[in-house]
């Protein structure tokens, strides 16, 4: 995605060890653990974009996505494919910025740890850790 936004969550050795022992259910255990805090933010941003707002493109191309990254690297993305997303957040040399991405990060952030945690914490009760 183009304009991405990063929380790294530090800390989560016990459950990567898990991800390493039963990794048929990586997938599930990536959604049930970060799914609930990226919908937070997609949902923000779908119902907040930036202003002027117009055609609608850029809110409906707001999205998120879970990949798996090195090991068992659980990397959570909200972002979009919109090439002018990134001039809207940061400004150009002839327009003001009018950012909407880091504002939500700032607002949610909080909220969406904590549902980070408690859906890791449900993922190693799950897999009895």
């Amino acid at each position: 995605m183009a304009d991405d936004m990063v929380i790294v969550l530090e800390g989560l050795d016990e459950l990567q060890k898990a991800l390493e022992r039963f990794p048929k259910t990586w997938s599930d255990t990536a959604h049930k653990s970060l799914g609930p805090g990226l919908a937070l933010f997609v949902t923000e941003l779908h119902q907040t974009p930036p202003t002027p707002f117009k055609t609608g493109r850029l809110r409906s191309s707001i999205g998120s996505e879970i990949v798996h990254g090195a090991g068992s690297e659980i990397i959570g993305k909200v972002g979009t494919n919109v090439e002018y997303a990134s001039y809207l957040e940061y400004g150009t040399s002839r327009m003001s910025a009018r950012p909407y991405m880091k504002p939500t990060l700032e607002k949610l952030k909080d909220r969406a740890v904590k549902l980070f945690e408690d859906g890791i914490a449900r993922v190693l009760k799950e897999l009895k850790l």
